[in-house]
């Protein structure tokens, strides 16, 4: 499993080094780090203090479940077409 994320995570950043302007590059990198980081950091804090508090994961998943179907509706709502080659 970690190897999939391992290599999920080189993708990601490989991707952004092809959809992001050359001059930002880095500073997208960074965010999509930073972004990375704290998602690494911040649910399992969330989810422990969950199930401290009801003794079940149950209310920590269904957060999880919303603040992923925010993200993916807010991606898809902002995302930018791709610039297609214009042939003479």
């Amino acid at each position: 499993m970690a190897a999939a994320l391992g290599t999920a995570a080189g993708a990601v950043f490989a991707l952004v080094a092809q959809r992001a302007p050359a001059q930002q590059v880095g500073a997208v990198t960074g965010v999509v780090g930073a972004a990375g980081g704290l998602g690494g950091f911040v649910p399992p804090l969330v989810m422990g203090s969950i199930y401290g508090a009801t003794g079940s994961y149950a209310w920590g998943l269904i957060a999880l479940a919303v603040v992923a179907a925010g993200a993916m509706t807010y991606t898809v709502a902002t995302r930018r077409q791709p610039a297609t080659a214009q042939t003479a």
